[in-house]
């Protein structure tokens, strides 16, 4: 007879399969099972049809993932603890020393203070531009920029910019440029949330929300995402989510889930 304990950890019974409930389940793992070996070397952690480890998401994270990217009307979407790590994973993933941001002079600050002072440490520069002005975005883009931040409205003042002209610019930039690395822009689109106007359709590369605001509901979680359209955009998103090994919790992810409706 095996020790109780053990049995515990080992018991033969599964619940059988085909529950659905209005809620989704929590499922919360850092270890994982595979039904073999080939299975183990099979799955791909960068899609989403198998599971490899806990880090890279289990059902309750994927389908928040899928929530949030179609109330963006996005294809794809990251989740990550907190609005500022939302804002700090996109300049890691598009930003390289000797490049440039462009950033609203009316801006989240913390993410400002991320370009004073990490960026600037790594070999980046900033710049401030007056998101009232397209024409003044325009004359600050140089050959070394490669990413532009828009929000709107603008964190603490509330100017609504004219997003479709900012992102006139940027594609103008880029066609003069032929294509060679292109300016991203991304969107801090917490105020908009997906819900007052679609990111994408206005012409922005990416979408970022903290997802602390609305989708929570309660004020009572932390939590940013990362949506994309673009399969490349969206890869690199990924890969340095990957490697920064970020990651939500199931219990935090339960919450906006039930918030959503």
């Amino acid at each position: 007879m095996k020790d109780l304990s053990t049995r515990l950890i080992h018991h033969p019974y599964k619940p059988p399969e085909g529950f659905e409930a209005v809620a989704p389940g929590v499922h919360k793992a850092s270890t994982v099972f595979f039904p073999n070996v080939e299975a183990l070397r099979t799955y791909d952690w960068k899609d989403k049809s198998g599971y490899t480890y806990g880090l890279h998401g289990t059902p309750t994270t994927f389908t928040l993932e899928e929530r949030i990217a179609t109330i963006e009307g996005g294809k794809h979407c990251v989740l990550v603890p907190s609005g500022l790590s939302a804002v700090t994973l996109v300049d890691m993933a598009f930003l390289r020393s000797g490049d440039e941001v462009l950033i609203p002079d009316n801006a989240y600050g913390p993410g400002k203070s991320f370009a004073a002072v990490e960026l600037a440490a790594w070999g980046i520069t900033h710049r401030f531009f007056d998101a009232m002005d397209p024409d003044d975005l325009a004359r600050h883009i140089s050959p070394a920029t490669r990413l532009v931040w828009l929000e709107a409205p603008g964190s603490i003042t509330l100017e609504f910019p004219d997003i479709p002209a900012l992102v006139a610019r940027v594609q103008q930039a880029n066609q003069d440029r032929g294509g060679q690395r292109p300016i991203v822009t991304v969107l801090d689109n917490t105020w908009g949330a997906g819900i007052a106007f679609n990111a994408f359709d206005l012409g922005v590369d990416i979408s970022m929300q903290a997802l602390t605001k609305y989708p929570s509901g309660g004020a009572d979680v932390l939590m940013g995402s990362v949506v994309t359209r673009d399969e490349s955009l969206h890869r690199q998103v990924l890969l340095t989510h990957m490697r920064l090994g970020l990651a939500v919790a199931a219990n935090d992810a339960e919450l906006v889930l039930r918030n959503l409706p």
